[in-house]
């Protein structure tokens, strides 16, 4: 009775503060349709990868060190409020399809892109110290598809293609030259590896109506080639690989970490090296995102050289004096420009 009399008594007050609760529980906990970029820092590259040491007297005074960006999927109002008063952060709007995905479904692609870096730092890194990568061409793994779209309905991430309409494909290429040449609209199949069986599935292009292009829902970007890779014999033989972290912007310095330990002289010099940008297996450098964020933490991690793609070099120079720092910025469009930057500006030291 007394129970009762008290609710009665406190009811207004029990509304107003469950209220309260609610719309505090909303603010630090709903999520919203956005993704925020901060700025991040940089991580040792020198130890993600282990291979035979064939230079037992080398020793690497500097370090090889990736940038990346502290990201914030699906942000609370509260989180969103401080990234809007935050100077160095960037916010970005999601898509309704990216943002009704899981978040692991959103981890798995960044895991996907990495291992692709991986891949693509370790062929480019053996071809340019002239050693030997023993390896095969299994397929083309599916990072991503294009929203609304047949693939995006019909394939999976993590799919691997290994057939088109029967025909055996080993690699991006031979899968892109053969989707190329299907008409609109004619019925194919694709035979992928899911999960580690084998799946037909039935697919066929559609027509835009926006400006009437044909397209399947694939586009190079989100597909690479699987690589099998015979660690034992190839030389340098491959010890370890630590495949965790995300995304495909540590390309570049993956490479260069790699290269420094296939070759007798130590390319750091001494030097805290840091830098991002994609890398395919001819040493391209490609474009990535959150090129500021990358600086800040750069610079904040006391940097001495940072390489990035050139197409982000004012950006970068932007992000580093506003930081006030002295690190060195240098463009580069290929593997072979950022070593031969090392060697000419370092190496006589």
């Amino acid at each position: 009775m007394k129970v009762k009399e008290w609710l009665k008594s406190n009811y207004k007050s029990l509304i107003i503060y469950g209220i309260i609760y609610i719309v505090l529980l909303l603010f630090f906990v709903f999520p919203l349709p956005y993704s925020v970029d901060l700025p991040g820092g940089v991580e040792n590259e020198n130890v993600f990868l282990t291979v035979e040491n064939i230079y037992p007297d080398k020793t690497i005074k500097g370090s090889f060190n990736s940038s990346y960006v502290t990201v914030i999927d699906k942000p609370s109002p509260f989180q969103y409020l401080l990234a809007k008063l935050n100077k160095k952060a960037e916010i970005f709007k999601m898509s309704k399809v990216t943002y009704s995905e899981p978040i692991a479904e959103l981890l798995e692609k960044d895991k996907l892109y990495k291992a692709s870096s991986i891949y693509n730092a370790l062929i480019a890194s053996y071809n340019a110290a002239g050693k030997h990568l023993k390896y095969e061409e299994k397929g083309v793994v599916i990072i991503d598809r294009i929203e609304n779209t047949p693939a995006y309905q019909a394939l999976k991430v993590g799919d691997i293609i290994i057939k088109i309409n029967d025909k055996q494909v080993k690699n991006l290429e031979e899968a892109w030259n053969i989707l190329t040449t299907i008409p609109c609209e004619e019925p194919f199949t694709l035979t992928v590896l899911r999960n580690k069986n084998e799946e037909v599935i039935n697919v066929q292009k559609v027509r835009l109506e926006t400006d009437n292009s044909c397209i399947l829902g694939l586009y190079q970007g989100y597909l690479y080639t699987n690589y099998e890779i015979d660690y034992e014999n190839s030389n340098p033989r491959i010890i370890n690989i630590d495949w965790s972290g995300y995304g495909p912007s540590a390309g570049l310095i993956q490479a260069l970490s790699i290269y420094n330990m296939l070759t007798p002289i130590d390319i750091t010099f001494g030097l805290k090296i840091a830098g991002t940008g994609t890398i395919d297996v001819n040493g391209n450098v490609g474009p990535i995102g959150g090129i500021k964020q990358k600086v800040y933490g750069a610079c904040k991690a006391k940097v001495d050289v940072f390489f990035t793609p050139p197409v982000h070099y004012e950006e970068a120079v932007e992000a580093r004096d506003l930081m006030k720092s002295k690190m060195i910025i240098v463009p580069v469009e290929t593997l072979e420009e950022a070593i031969n930057y090392l060697m000419e500006n370092y190496g006589q030291n």
